[in-house]
């Protein structure tokens, strides 16, 4: 089975994925003969994905989120800015067309990319696309229902079916739920790096270990860690010309991004705080590690993800980096429950890649 991938590049989860998915199609004897990443030219892709697919990663323009002074959302911003460059929208439907006739996959797998679910639902695709990610939870029941921001979860529903196109999906749940097939709606286990299972030994050590989507976020840390000194913290941001490095007080440490150093201190640390990324909570969880999720502003996704999470028993939730709520001695983490659901990950989901793949009507 040929298969290409195409990945939105905003967050980094969505490339974790992808590469981890690459292995699981690799064992069973399937191959990735092309990968492309949207991007709206905002925030680089990051350098470890330039060669980590075996295939020459190419790039082409997706409409992405625009920030507000590097911490929240700007929504408006956000529909702006994809307006401006509708023309560079149709020159990556063009690329899809150009790739799809000269690699000639069997299937598309989709890890949330917008202009993929177009090309979807123009009937461009001539074979079976496969969406992937955690947001199509939103369709299934278990999801946690919220008032909160009812316009804001509206736009994010609506992205969301934009970016299905109509294709089947494969939703990465927290938790066992059933499947779907009427609304073509498959459950999946997180699929996460391999390099996860190879952290040993997994101890409790005494430090917090953070991952900042924006580092607008960064004053928090610093002025929680101020207040707190006897507690150290390691800090993990995508700040442009930041030092790979550094020591800012004596127990705060700040690292730009780097996946196997961010592991390797998970694999020790005493608990994790994050922006709610689906990736870092299922990596800690699967570690065993207690959670605090801040979701980002105005990012409503971010938000649901926090209170699924905490629904399933595996974190807590907060509007602020109150990192003394980790100091608790009942703070929920994952257990064996979790652990055993992502250990059928790999199963689950080439099954479905083959099942969608199958499917050539």
């Amino acid at each position: 089975m040929r298969v290409c991938f195409t990945i939105q590049g905003e967050g980094r989860g969505h490339f974790t994925q992808a590469l981890a998915l690459r292995e699981m199609l690799l064992h069973r004897g399937h191959e990735v003969v092309a990968v492309i990443a949207g991007t709206n030219g905002h925030r680089p892709l990051p350098d470890y994905v330039q060669n980590a697919f075996g295939v020459p990663l190419r790039s082409m323009f997706s409409p992405g989120f625009q920030f507000k002074g590097k911490r929240g959302v700007s929504v408006l911003g956000s529909g702006i800015d994809a307006l401006k460059r509708l023309p560079e929208f149709r020159a990556s439907l063009k690329q899809l067309d150009e790739t799809i006739a000269t690699t000639k996959p069997d299937v598309i797998v989709n890890f949330l990319e917008p202009v993929t679910g177009v090309y979807k639902f123009l009937g461009r695709a001539k074979v079976p696309v496969l969406v992937t990610g955690h947001q199509f939870m939103l369709e299934h029941p278990e999801f946690p229902r919220q008032r909160h921001a009812p316009m804001q979860q509206m736009g994010f529903r609506n992205f969301v079916r934009l970016v299905s196109g109509g294709a089947a999906k494969l939703a990465l749940s927290f938790y066992e739920a059933r499947n779907l097939p009427d609304k073509k709606l498959f459950v999946c286990p997180p699929i996460l790096r391999k390099q996860l299972f190879e952290i040993s030994p997994v101890v409790r050590g005494d430090y917090f270990l953070v991952y900042l989507l924006n580092a607008g976020y960064a004053g928090d840390i610093e002025r929680w860690c101020k207040e707190n000194p006897a507690v150290p913290v390691h800090c993990f941001y995508d700040k442009p010309g930041a030092p790979e490095e550094e020591q800012v007080l004596p127990s705060l440490t700040f690292h730009r991004l780097h996946g196997e150093k961010f592991l390797r201190l998970m694999g020790g640390c005493r608990a994790v705080v994050c922006t709610a990324g689906f990736e870092s909570v299922s990596e800690a969880a699967y570690l065993g590690k207690p959670v605090l999720m801040i979701p980002v502003q105005n990012h409503i996704e971010q938000y649901l993800n926090s209170l699924d999470a905490q629904q399933a028993g595996l974190g807590i939730a907060d509007t602020e980096f109150k990192l003394s709520r980790l100091l608790a001695p009942d703070v929920p983490a994952g257990g064996r429950k979790f652990h055993d659901w992502v250990d059928r990950a790999e199963k689950v989901a080439v099954d479905i890649v083959e099942k969608v793949a199958s499917d050539r009507r």
